[in-house]
């Protein structure tokens, strides 16, 4: 998804950090006078108040109301429109767009009594339709150093000179 961000594609990988970040792990040890001590535990709260994640409601508009984005007006934008299209794609959730597959495995997920963290990283789709390019969605151990499972939804994205290229093959 390269070609979304255009000359912005730098900031894709801190992107995905500030989503991981966002529904991180507990602490091993957090403080026993903060009952919302951040990451995934706090996502689940705030799920529960605010339903943010809602059927329906596409993955970029709660990644809005959440302020999963830079600062950056410009890279906001294609930010955004990166994540809108992927309505565009399938998932690996039968009869769900890639958008809808990432709401409907957050809800669930957050409804939990112990949800997962989410880890959120990219595959790549480099010559493939965009129809036949699906979000991903497992559950698994993404991180080799923590010992933690976790719903793993990963994007499918591509160089702008991939999509560049099967533009004009098509």
């Amino acid at each position: 998804m390269g070609y979304f961000m255009r000359e912005h594609d730098i900031f894709i990988g801190t992107m995905l950090e500030q989503l991981n970040l966002r529904f991180a792990p507990e602490p091993d040890c957090p403080d026993p006078r903060d009952d919302l001590s951040g990451g995934i535990r706090l996502m689940a709260q705030l799920q529960k108040e605010f339903k943010l994640f809602k059927k329906g409601r596409t993955f970029a508009a709660s990644a809005r109301a959440l302020n999963l984005m830079p600062y950056n007006r410009s890279v906001a934008n294609r930010w955004l429109t990166l994540l809108a299209a992927l309505a565009k794609h399938g998932s690996s959730r039968a009869g769900e767009n890639g958008s809808e597959a990432i709401v409907n495995a957050l809800i669930e997920n957050l409804a939990q009594a112990q949800p997962l963290p989410v880890f959120f990283t990219s595959h790549n789709m480099a010559g493939k339709k965009v129809a036949d390019s699906q979000v991903l969605i497992s559950r698994g151990r993404p991180i080799h150093y923590l010992e933690q499972d976790y719903l793993v939804i990963s994007l499918p994205m591509q160089s702008r000179q991939a999509a560049e290229r099967m533009n004009k093959s098509s």
